[in-house]
């Protein structure tokens, strides 16, 4: 597999097309500065998927376009092809050949096309995996990359390594995995919560649901057996109805019969009444007849008797009738007195008997119109008691009926109050719900256009942070460098003070032994042991002078046997200064006093300088008497002020000597003990900032890394971050209309129920005054009833009065009878009397007519004549015989009228009976009315309960074996059992199952989850494994090549790569160590620019002869090797083009020379590049050897 050719149309100074044919082999590319041959490089690079801009020295993508010249217009888009051999098939596709190409337009649109036809970078990006021609991989190298892989830290550097190895495409399958990890982790936590918060609900919902699906069961049985109970009531109360109706009937029937044989025998006793009276009427005139015939036969009798008389005798006749004429006239007197007093007695009879009769005819209308009006007022009574019953039994329906409508209109409230409570508490869940969708729907959108907004800017941030990356990089490298300057100059020093250079032969020798331990109470040299200020040195050290080397020693002893050593050995000569010996020397107080406000006064030099205390005596002689001053003007002052007594030292290190004589100059800088120890210090500080400052700069870099990394992902993923916040926009936007209608649901609901309740509230109000009413009608009732009773009784107790009063009444209406009948005979035997008396009467006057006739016929018989006896007899026989008919009629009808009043007697007692018969069944038929009328409340109340209650009608079919009284006992107490149970959520038992469901559903996903997560990790754990088997195995064998290729390449010399961290192959870094012909083994970092190159290549070449890359573009690799060693390049370059295609940047004639095609970049015209191609074979000799 080679790289076959390269077509650039509108990219950077290319304006026309350009196609570059390779070759396997070397390509080498040439041209002045500024010519565009790197533009070559940034092609390929840009082609295969480079994503930073700044990398591409450009500010923007879209600058990759040519931007037009003095002679041409800009162009619209640029377009890059690079066409592969894929006829090893090292690429994992089924062509022979491999196109690559990238457009970009100035719009800011792109596009990948893979053998023509569309693709994503990641597409591209799995084709190159593993195949050296990664972005991290080696198939192009620049000097600026060779440096980056030399200067990087070593972590940094295996990942050319893990190119190599083949390990780039584990470690971001492994970053995705740690991707999908972490969100399975994310995912797992929310999985969590919510289940954690479902649990949290389960239980009190399993209840709700429990109990709502207990309240349900016992609300349906309930219901169940009060329907069966109220159909079972309202058939007996239609079977008790139709049985009230029965006998309704039956005694209304029985009533109008007993009232038609009561009208009957009324009927009957007032026809014997009247017959009774036609009788008494008939037996008075025959009573009349009888005595009227009687006077007759009387009459006659007499006549009959005076006519025999006259026979006799009629004189005596004549003077008896004369003496009867006057007896007569006495017994007319007698009788006119006797029957005037018979008439006047007759009369007072009469009036007594007409008393009697009124008496009588009263009592009997009392006796026909006071009970019956008082038993017709007591039936009234009753009936208005009944009528009352019915509408007491009315109104207590009523209010049974209201109080149930009361109860169910209470239970419709709370009901209502609940349901209000449930649509408020729903309305209030809906209405934060719907403000919390609303404030995630603003939040998901203002993501949304954060999103966008973040998505330019992470791209502005992207070729940010890659200028940043670069500007670190230059910043670390110069701080690397300064580094790798100042560790030689430190290393430099340390030997110096190592070697004690600087110091005399003889204190060097001296020091040495006692750093050998051969020497005994040797404290060292005082400039090893004192510490000066920076600024103070110079004055310091002029004041010591040779002081500086001087040896302390701990006793006059120790350094009488150091001088002893230095004689041994003639090693030199030393000073020594005993610490039991030395006397501190100072500048006397008055002196001080006089110099101390000068100016330019300092200090005493053993003030400026900083030592341990045993030594300050040491440091008080040598110093103590030394005056620093800040100028040579001002010294000379001092020294006058002290009398020219005392030595004084300026800083600059002039001198104005004891004496007045002065000592000064310059001279060129050399390196003095104090120097060199204030210079190590620096240096220290300034390594220690350096070290800092780089650890700052990779940790910055390392954090750049991860942040172009991490802002890279970012851009990968903010179209799919995109589509998923628009999808839960969507989703979300659907969620709050479904809230929003739910809301408007619940809110017109909430208004139908809160007019349902107004209007319950009103019927309630209405039913409370209807009970207030009925309260007081049935109280009225009530005090009716008590009235009518009390009536009733009085009205009873009348009756049983006048029950009584009429048999008194009847008792003196008999007696009444009877003395009737006595006064009527009375009146009769009297009106008997009175007739007989005038009859008397007239037959006195009769008489006394008849005397005086008998006189006259006496006295004038002649002129008239006188009847027979037989005449008279016939007269008397006839009227007696009238007599006795008339007794006998009379005898006969009084015997009748006797029969006729027992029989009117047996009437009325029969007719009493049947009036209380009547009584008794009006009686009863009223209560069967009362009955009737509070059974036919009862079965309208049922079947009112069954119909506003259930809905139903009723059910004429009674169960067999229904025992009424279980199930209205299992009524109670399932009643008392819902109540108990109190309010239930009837949504519970669905809302239960759906967070069931979502428990299990979420459950699930826990579990798939943690299998998930489970598989990932073992997935990134073998990956791990074949990560460090692979990274082992071509590290060992790219370390082998390394030290063999090092050797041809420098001729000799040595090089190794070291891992940093062996024990963490994932993480650990590469350092190279080398030490070329002649010099120590060093870090790499300490080698010279042209080393240090010349070592990159060595190590390209070496994993190139591992691990073959299909081509390798050289970027001017070179530029920093001498010509000895551009021509070992060029020549290994050459070997490793059998197997490798190299395509080099180049100005190096050595390089030229080994190319198989060299091709040329030229700009005829301003701004635009152009292409020339030889081939190397038809170059002249001539022209190669030219120099």
């Amino acid at each position: 597999m080679f790289l076959k050719r390269l077509e650039i149309i509108g990219f950077k100074s290319f304006a026309e097309k350009v196609s570059i044919e390779f070759v396997p082999g070397v390509t080498a590319v040439v041209g002045p500065n500024g010519s565009g041959k790197s533009n070559i490089i940034d092609a390929i690079r840009w082609v295969l998927g480079e994503q930073s801009a700044k990398s591409l020295r450009g500010a923007k993508m879209q600058d990759v376009i040519f931007a037009g010249s003095d002679s041409r217009k800009a162009l619209n888009f640029a377009e890059v092809t690079l066409i592969l051999d894929n006829t090893t098939g090292l690429f994992p596709l089924d062509y022979t050949e491999i196109s690559v190409s990238r457009r970009v337009f100035r719009s800011g649109e792109s596009s990948f096309q893979l053998n023509g036809q569309a693709c994503r970078l990641k597409d591209i990006n799995d084709v190159f995996v593993d195949s050296g021609l990664g972005k991290e991989a080696f198939s192009i190298i620049s000097q600026g990359r060779v440096d980056e892989i030399l200067n990087s830290r070593p972590e940094d550097r295996r990942s050319i390594f893990d190119e190599a190895a083949g390990v780039l495409k584990y470690r971001m399958r492994k970053k995705k995995a740690e991707f999908k990890l972490i969100e399975t982790d994310d995912n797992l936590d929310r999985i969590l919560d919510i289940l954690k918060e479902l649990d949290d609900r389960m239980e009190p919902l399993a209840a709700n649901a429990l109990a709502a699906e207990r309240h349900g069961k016992l609300v349906t049985e309930l219901r169940d057996s009060d329907v069966r109970l109220l159909n079972v009531e309202a058939s007996q109360l239609q079977t008790e109805l139709l049985n009230n109706k029965i006998d309704m009937e039956n005694k209304s029937k029985h009533k109008v019969e007993l009232e038609k044989e009561a009208n009957t025998a009324e009927q009957q006793v007032q026809q014997a009444k009247a017959l009774l009276t036609s009788l008494d009427q008939k037996i008075s005139e025959l009573q009349e007849q009888h005595v009227i015939s009687s006077s007759e036969v009387e009459k006659w009798e007499g006549r009959r008797l005076l006519s025999l008389e006259k026979q006799r005798n009629v004189k005596d006749r004549s003077k008896r009738l004369t003496e009867n004429l006057e007896s007569l006239k006495h017994t007319l007197g007698q009788l006119e007195a006797k029957r005037t007093e018979l008439t006047q007695h007759n009369h007072e009879t009469e009036l007594q008997l007409s008393r009697k009769t009124e008496e009588m005819t009263s009592i009997s209308r009392k006796l026909k119109r006071s009970l019956a009006e008082t038993e017709q007022e007591i039936e009234n009574l009753k009936s208005t008691y009944i009528e009352v019953l019915n509408e007491e039994a009315t109104v207590r329906n009523e209010l049974k009926h209201i109080e149930e409508r009361l109860t169910g209109e209470q239970y419709s409230s709370e009901k209502t109050d609940k349901q209000t409570e449930t649509l408020r508490s729903k309305l209030d869940t809906l209405h934060k719900l719907r403000e919390q969708q609303t404030a995630e729907l603003e939040k998901l959108k203002r993501n949304m256009e954060e999103v966008t907004k973040q998505g330019a800017a992470n791209r502005t941030q992207l070729e940010k942070t890659e200028t940043q990356l670069e500007e670190t990089k230059t910043m670390h490298q110069q701080a690397v460098n300064k580094r790798y300057e100042l560790q030689g100059r430190l290393r430099a020093l340390k030997s110096m003070e190592a070697d004690f250079s600087g110091f005399y032969s003889g204190v060097k020798e001296v020091l040495v032994a006692k750093q050998a331990g051969t020497l005994q109470g040797i404290e060292g040299a005082v400039a090893e042991l004192i510490s000066i200020d920076k600024k103070y040195i110079k004055a310091v050290e002029t004041a010591l002078g040779g002081a500086m080397q001087h040896i302390i020693a701990t006793t006059e002893r120790h350094a009488r046997a150091a001088i002893g050593f230095l004689k041994k050995k003639n090693a030199g000569r030393a000073t020594f200064l005993p610490l039991d010996v030395m006397k501190a020397r100072f500048v006397p107080k008055d002196v001080l006093s006089k110099v101390n406000h000068h100016p330019d006064f300092v200090g005493t030099g053993d003030q400026l300088v900083t030592v341990q205390p045993a030594y300050r005596n040491v440091t008080a002689n040598l110093l103590g008497a030394s005056i620093v001053a800040k100028t040579l003007n001002g010294a000379s002052e001092i020294a006058k002020l002290s009398g020219y007594r005392f030595r004084i030292v300026t800083l600059d290190g002039d001198v104005v000597n004891a004496g007045g004589s002065l000592t000064g100059g310059g001279s060129k800088v050399q390196s003095t003990v104090f120097s060199r120890k204030a210079e190590l210090e620096t240096l220290t500080s300034q390594l220690d900032q350096l070290n800092h400052s780089i650890g700052a700069a990779e940790e910055k870099l390392s954090a750049i890394k991860l942040t172009i990394a991490g802002e890279m992902q970012k851009t990968s993923t903010s179209a799919q971050y995109t589509d998923e916040l628009q999808l839960a926009i969507t989703r979300l936007d659907s969620k709050l209309r479904e809230t929003t209608f739910e809301i408007r649901t619940a809110e017109s609901e909430r208004k139908t129920i809160e007019a349902g309740r107004k209007g319950s509230e009103d019927t309630r109000s209405s039913l409370l005054e209807k009970r207030e009413e009925l309260h007081k009608q049935r109280e009225r009732l009530s005090a009716q009833q008590e009235e009518i009773q009390t009536s009733v009784a009085s009205l009873e107790r009348l009756a049983a009065d006048r029950r009584n009063e009429e048999q008194a009444l009847r008792e003196r209406y008999s007696e009444l009878r009877e003395e009737t009948a006595i006064l009527r005979e009375q009146v009769t035997n009297r009106s008997s009397l009175a007739t007989t008396a005038e009859q008397e009467l007239q037959d006195a006057k009769r008489k006394y007519v008849q005397t005086e006739d008998e006189l006259q016929f006496f006295a004038s018989q002649e002129e008239g004549e006188v009847l027979t006896p037989e005449e008279i007899e016939q007269r008397i026989a006839a009227e007696t015989t009238i007599v006795t008919e008339v007794k006998s009629e009379l005898l006969t009808k009084r015997t009748e009228r006797g029969q006729l009043a027992l029989s009117c007697d047996e009437q009325e007692a029969s007719l009493k009976k049947t009036s209380d018969k009547i009584r008794i069944v009006t009686s009863e038929l009223g209560n069967l009315n009362v009955a009737f009328s509070r059974n036919e409340v009862k079965l309208e109340s049922v079947l009112m309960r069954l119909l506003e209650d259930y809905g139903l009608h009723p059910d004429n079919e009674v169960p067999e074996e229904f025992n009424a009284t279980e199930v209205r006992a299992r009524v109670e107490q399932l009643k008392r059992e819902v109540e108990s149970l109190g309010p239930v959520n009837p949504g519970a038992v669905e809302e239960y199952k759906e967070v069931l469901e979502r428990h299990t559903f979420l459950a699930d996903q826990r579990n798939d989850l943690l299998e998930a997560k489970t598989t990932l990790e073992e997935a990134m754990s073998e990956m791990d494994m074949e990560m460090k088997t692979r990274f082992i195995s071509t590290f060992d064998a790219v370390q082998q090549r390394f030290r063999s290729v090092f050797k041809e390449m420098f001729g000799g010399g040595e090089a190794d790569l070291v891992l940093t961290d062996p024990e963490n192959l994932l993480e650990t870094g590469v350092d190279i160590i080398a030490r070329p012909p002649g010099k120590k083994l060093q870090n790499l970092s300490l080698l010279s620019g042209g080393e240090r190159a010349l070592t990159a290549i060595t190590l390209l070449f070496s994993i190139i002869e591992v691990r073959p890359v299909p081509f390798c573009i050289l970027d001017e690799v070179e530029a920093a090797l001498d010509e000895a060693n551009v021509i070992r390049y060029s020549r290994y370059l050459k070997k490793f083009s059998e197997d490798t295609q190299f395509i080099v940047i180049t100005h190096r004639k050595g390089t030229m020379e080994g190319a198989d095609v060299l091709y040329g970049i030229t700009m005829q015209e301003s701004g635009v590049s152009r292409l020339i191609s030889v081939k190397m074979s038809e170059v002249p000799e001539t022209v190669l050897s030219t120099p």
